[in-house]
């Protein structure tokens, strides 16, 4: 796994979150629904996720902060599946999430 967390150069949401605009997933009802989730989660608990995307839009420029000798990529990825998981718990074949951890 690699940290998503931003340096100060890079821009940010006007909220605090240092991993930068564009990294928090919002699920409604079904979608928790759909990986078997049917308790809220405590805050702060830390789930696994697996998730299968397809890059909507990519961008290459010209290097222009001199970090590096190649030119800047960037990717838009649009996530079309996903598993969650309890970090820690085995899943079984039945349900992709167990339940939360007041459980």
């Amino acid at each position: 796994m690699v940290s998503m967390q931003c340096d100060d150069e890079y821009p940010k949401e006007a909220s605090s979150n240092p991993y930068g605009y564009g990294l928090t997933l919002h699920l409604n009802d079904d979608q928790c629904e759909a990986l078997g989730i049917k308790a809220p989660l405590r805050a702060g608990a830390k789930v696994t996720i697996k998730a299968m995307a397809y890059v909507s839009n990519v961008t290459e420029s010209v290097e222009d902060d001199g970090d590096d000798a190649g030119n800047d990529v960037s990717l838009c990825l649009q996530i079309t599946d996903m598993e969650l998981n309890p970090t820690g718990k085995q899943v079984d074949g039945a349900a992709l999430y167990a339940g939360s951890d007041s459980e």
